[in-house]
């Protein structure tokens, strides 16, 4: 990546469809560009037409809860950031969740940073968390189709923490409080 913004910095590239191409002819061990660009897959194909890091989400999760029947759905973008993993996620519970019951257990639970002021546009991301060790937690809000559903964005270090820890963990312990 670094090695591609070097290719690209002070050149007039982007505002052409493929130009950048003109500039970087080696994607390196990615499908596509890495620089301005998000690759819509990580990991290698697996089945059903699903990526590897896709079913480790689903799977890893899965096993940290001890739930073998826990339903995820992942879709995973590699976004050029150098370490943070983040997810968006979509959590359904058995009965109605309010942002502020929400709000309250992560600002309460180990290792979670809760950053969910909207109004002047403070939230977790991966550029301010880079380098840190919890998991840093904001746009929380109740669906506004379900009741029952929160939607939140989840972004850490993942060299310190590994984002399906992360995402199980938080998930738990949101769930232990509805």
């Amino acid at each position: 990546m670094r090695k591609q913004i070097g290719e690209v910095a002070n050149t007039a590239v982007g505002d052409n469809p493929g130009d950048i191409k003109d500039v970087i002819t080696d994607n390196g061990p990615f499908p596509a560009l890495l620089v301005l660009n998000v690759i819509l897959w990580a990991g290698s194909l697996k089945e059903e037409v699903y990526s590897s890091e896709e079913l480790k989400v689903r799977n890893e999760s899965r096993k940290i809860l001890g739930l073998p029947n826990f339903k995820v759905s992942a879709t995973c973008v590699r976004v050029p950031v150098l370490t943070t993993h983040s997810l968006a996620v979509y959590a359904i519970f058995e009965k109605e969740v309010s942002r502020k019951a929400a709000q309250d257990v992560l600002k309460n639970a180990a290792e979670v940073e809760l950053v969910d002021d909207p109004e002047n546009y403070k939230f977790p991301m991966p550029v301010g968390v880079v380098g840190t060790d919890p998991t840093w937690v904001g746009r929380v809000r109740r669906s506004l189709d379900d009741l029952r559903a929160l939607e939140l964005f989840v972004c850490g270090d993942n060299l310190r923490k590994g984002s399906a820890l992360n995402t199980a963990q938080i998930a738990e312990l949101v769930a232990l409080e509805f």
